[in-house]
């Protein structure tokens, strides 16, 4: 099954990440002049102190919260 993230869904990293919302996934050059959405990459947001910032994680290091909750009830 292939995981998909959908625009505003809330995220951690795996590695004790701070929560984020997905933007959505990187546009990647097609090699037709044209842009395709990435099958890994994930473009998120998400507060610090030095305030919002953005960044890419490959989608293995990201878990939604609602996986999260599912995990943590069992």
């Amino acid at each position: 099954m292939e995981k998909r993230f959908n625009l505003g869904d809330v995220v951690v990293m795996i590695a004790d990440g701070p929560k984020m919302a997905v933007e959505g996934y990187v546009l990647e050059e097609d090699g037709k002049g044209g842009y395709t959405e990435s099958d890994e990459f994930v473009s998120v947001v998400y507060y610090t102190n030095d305030g919002f910032k953005r960044d890419t994680f490959h989608e293995d290091l990201l878990i939604s919260i609602d996986e999260l909750d599912d995990v943590s009830q069992q």
